[in-house]
């Protein structure tokens, strides 16, 4: 791969006045610098500009070829992909193949239910309709954590419903957006229609500002989101579609299957390191069954394997860095001063990169940092409770309002319990992490803005236009006033 700079109205551009150097997660070392220039920005919401009239005027159906050619060039290229976020943010293959595998298929999602749930409403008798169009020039903030597939889902709709995209990727996964560029360059799309630009913060704030971009979707912390929207506070065109951090928890009844129940736990705390906006950092397991639970976890944790990325049979891969790991390990003197027990305490691991063990904790909830913030790692506290009512309470105090879970054999105590949650995914014995592409996702609260992507994804990307067909009945009064009769 020969690191780009910017890929702008169907030309890559190999320069730029910075540099951003990739260290790999996986060696501790660098991986690949990439050039970039925050300029950039600026001239891809041009390009963006330019081609959105005539990319908007071909309709569905003459925008689908494009689509179905990019289908094919992203399924070409899955392997590729897959090793290059196994490389970059430390994803271990298993998962990586799973990520990249699923980008092209979501085509067939986009034209099929998501393009349905945009398609028109026809009032009876011809008296009316509403139709979706598309905002514009949509611009798409992505994380690291899922470079190719949170881009993806947000990036396929967009361009389905008519709108020009400018994506800027995380700076720790440039190497994974340019293999995603590349298969836009092959299915020749119009100049213009998607654009790929480099870089850090300051790229992003270019179009974070710009009045001509419309559209926003940003994923990432909650910290950053808040900063974009105090930065569009007086742009009420722009849309800004904010999919945030999450302090997500289970709830565990007296009557669950502690067996399936642990396995649950285990992918929802423990998956992609931790690093999942979705991953579960508590658990609220009733008392009647919090040993047992306990027990049945400290015997599995350790058995986690943690291994390079590439290796097949790693479950865990490495954190995407130092700083974040060495603010993991600082977890076990948190956790210290907020009277939690440690099960299994995570510990770095003596090799290269930025590894480190899966942490187990236990102990009774408190208003502190260690309790309430975002640890987005592989830490997971198990929080006795007696009464169930205080249970949800507490699980609603984090401020946060992504996911949760209830485990119970009662289907009418998940029902009951479902909406005091606040969240916007609640699952039924399964855990916070995975979500389907046929239902809404998103956060509310510090989690989100209430802009769920996944099956509404087509919403997020289009305004409804309504329009009444005439004539109309017109009152008396007016009629006199024009000299006609009733």
């Amino acid at each position: 791969m020969t690191p780009m700079a910017a890929y702008i109205e169907g030309r890559w551009y190999p320069e730029g006045s910075k540099t951003l150097t990739v260290i790999s997660p996986a060696e501790g070392e660098a991986l690949e610098s990439f050039p970039f220039s925050p300029a950039h920005s600026a001239q891809a919401i041009e390009a963006a500009r330019k081609a959105f009239p005539a990319w908007a005027a071909l309709g569905l159906e003459g925008r689908t070829p494009y689509l179905r050619r990019l289908q094919e060039a992203l399924a070409r290229r899955k392997e590729s992909i897959a090793k290059r976020i196994s490389l970059e943010v430390g994803k271990p293959l298993w998962e990586s193949r799973g990520e990249a595998g699923g980008l092209a298929p979501r085509v067939d999602l986009v034209l099929g239910p998501i393009a349905e749930d945009i398609s028109d409403i026809v009032l009876p008798n011809d008296g009316g309709r509403a139709c979706h169009l598309p905002l514009g020039v949509v611009a798409v903030l992505g994380p690291f954590n899922f470079p190719a597939h949170l881009a993806n889902g947000q990036i396929l709709p967009a361009l389905a419903a008519g709108n020009t995209v400018i994506l800027k990727p995380s700076e720790k996964a440039p190497g994974v957006a340019q293999l995603y560029g590349e298969a836009f360059a092959e299915a020749d799309l119009p100049p213009g229609v998607f654009n790929l630009v480099q870089g850090d913060a300051e790229t992003g704030g270019v179009l974070v500002a710009s009045p001509e971009v419309d559209g926003l979707l940003f994923t990432g912390s909650t910290r950053v989101g808040l900063a974009i929207l105090a930065a569009t506070h007086q742009q009420p065109h722009k849309l800004v579609a904010l999919e945030m951090g999450g302090k997500n928890a289970a709830l565990v009844a007296a009557d669950a299957q502690l067996g399936q129940t642990a396995e649950e736990l285990l992918m929802a705390a423990y998956v992609t390191c931790g690093q999942r906006c979705t991953a579960s950092s508590q658990a609220f397991v009733h008392r009647d069954v919090i040993d047992e639970l306990s027990d049945r976890l400290a015997a599995l944790v350790p058995r986690l394997s943690v291994g390079h990325p590439l290796e097949e049979e790693a479950f865990m891969g490495p954190i995407i860095d130092q700083h974040a790991r060495q603010r993991l390990l600082n977890l076990n003197q948190a956790a210290q001063t907020a009277g939690v027990d440690t099960l299994v305490a995570g510990q770095a691991i003596d090799r290269p990169g930025a590894y480190l063990t899966p942490a187990l904790r236990r102990g009774p909830w408190q208003d502190t940092t260690y309790f309430q913030s975002e640890h987005f790692g592989p830490d997971l506290v198990l929080i006795p409770y007696q009464d169930e009512d205080d249970a949800v309470r507490t699980m609603t105090q984090s401020g946060y309002g992504l996911a949760a879970s209830i485990f119970t054999a009662d289907r009418q105590r998940f029902e009951r319990l479902a909406p005091r949650l606040r969240a916007g995914i609640v699952n039924f014995n399964r855990s916070t992490v995975g979500a389907s592409g046929q239902l809404p996702f998103g956060g509310w609260a510090q989690s989100g803005n209430h802009r769920p992507g996944a099956r509404y994804a087509g919403r997020l990307v289009s305004a409804a236009q309504a329009r009444l067909h005439g004539p109309a009945p017109l009152p008396n009064q007016l009629l006199n006033c024009l000299g006609a009769q009733s």
